[in-house]
């Protein structure tokens, strides 16, 4: 499970008020909370498929279904309608256009599923069960989503390398297109020698074979320096604001280098900061060693960063206590390419101390 708060900096901040006998320390807003425990599902800790199920809620390309007491459910092994994988698909891989599409009897205008079908079709990357029918409802084959993935990644993937050969895999429409998916590695076959391409494939496969998919796009990809600005330059203006006590901007700062779980934990850490202030409580950050990246992985439309030994003074006062650490800003980032090409952060994962007794008791030692 993700880590409750955004930030190193959020989280030394609330361990080191946990010692502290606050008198009126108010909890982050419901609805901020609510929005942030939907990027939190029960049901995929110790799945198969966690990573990419993961990551797809993370980035806002996966929804979850919430139930009456706020908990959010993925339900990765329950089967997935053919409308349900196109809409995953065309907002992916942020496929747009202003054509007609076909015109199917199914799927009347203002459905949820017509306009990502309508872009689909356009598109040559869905038809229908019939000339006139697409079957939004219908469970979809594994041969169907091998089909669909290959139409929607062609122009953006190298369909090459070694097909598998599967015994259960009949001379078909899908045939051409599960071995392409074969070579690419996007589908590896339910076993061995075999794919079931007429089973319903579950929302965790369709998942998988799309993070395969996607990250297999190279044709576009982005400068290594134009993922690091982004880095670079939210953690200037947030630490600015930060210091100044300017929590007016952290809405704007965040709307411009955040989207999915880090914008939604980004506003229960505004409520925190809001709340320390009207504690007595004040924090400024200054970098005293400049951090280095690495470039992990990097796509047509998602990048894998880590920063390391970047370093800050972390100072914290407040009613009858100073207290000052130097911190690691260690962390791995992550980032989608946005519908107006610009790149944000979807995911942060810091890389925490093991032992947050010890920052404690050392905070208690240097204590006024």
């Amino acid at each position: 499970m993700k880590a409750f708060y955004r930030s190193f900096i959020v989280l030394l901040a609330a361990v080191v008020l946990l010692a502290l006998p606050l008198s009126n320390s108010k909890a982050s807003a419901a609805s901020a909370e609510d929005t942030l425990y939907s990027y939190m599902p029960w049901d995929i800790e110790e799945h198969w498929a966690y990573e990419a199920l993961d990551n797809f809620v993370s980035a806002d390309l996966l929804k979850g279904y919430t139930d009456s007491y706020g908990d959010t459910y993925v339900k990765p092994d329950m089967s997935i309608s053919r409308a349900e994988f196109v809409s995953i698909l065309v907002r992916a891989l942020g496929l747009t256009t202003e054509e007609s599409g076909k015109t199917f009897s199914d799927v009347p205008a203002g459905k949820w599923y017509a306009e990502p079908i309508r872009i689909a079709s356009s598109l040559g990357v869905v038809n229908g069960l019939t000339d006139t029918t697409f079957g939004p409802n219908e469970l979809i084959k594994r041969g169907e989503i091998a089909t669909m993935v290959v139409r929607a990644f062609e122009s953006s993937v190298s369909f090459e390398g070694q097909a598998k050969s599967f015994s259960d895999v009949p001379d078909y429409f899908a045939t051409p297109f599960i071995v392409q998916a074969s070579q690419a590695g996007i589908v590896r076959g339910a076993t061995a020698t075999t794919f079931k391409p007429f089973a319903n494939a579950t929302r965790a496969e369709a998942v998988v074979m799309m993070q395969r998919a996607l990250d297999l796009q190279k044709s576009d990809l982005p400068e290594d320096a134009a993922l690091t600005a982004v880095i670079t330059e939210m953690n200037a203006a947030e630490s600015e604001a930060l210091n100044t006590e300017q929590f007016d901007k952290f809405s704007e700062i965040y709307a411009q280098y955040y989207t999915g779980y880090e914008l939604a934990a980004s506003d229960v850490d505004n409520d925190f900061y809001a709340s320390m202030k009207e504690e007595g409580y004040k924090i400024t950050i200054e970098q005293t060693a400049p951090e280095k990246f690495e470039i992990v992985a990097k796509s047509n439309r998602f990048a894998v960063l880590n920063s390391i030994e970047g370093k800050v003074n972390f100072k914290m006062e407040g009613p009858d206590m100073t207290h000052t650490q130097v911190v690691d800003t260690d962390a791995t980032y992550y980032l989608k390419k946005m519908p107006d090409n610009s790149w944000k952060i979807y995911n942060v994962y810091p890389v925490f101390p093991e032992d947050m007794e010890g920052m404690e008791e050392e905070f208690l030692l240097n204590k006024k």
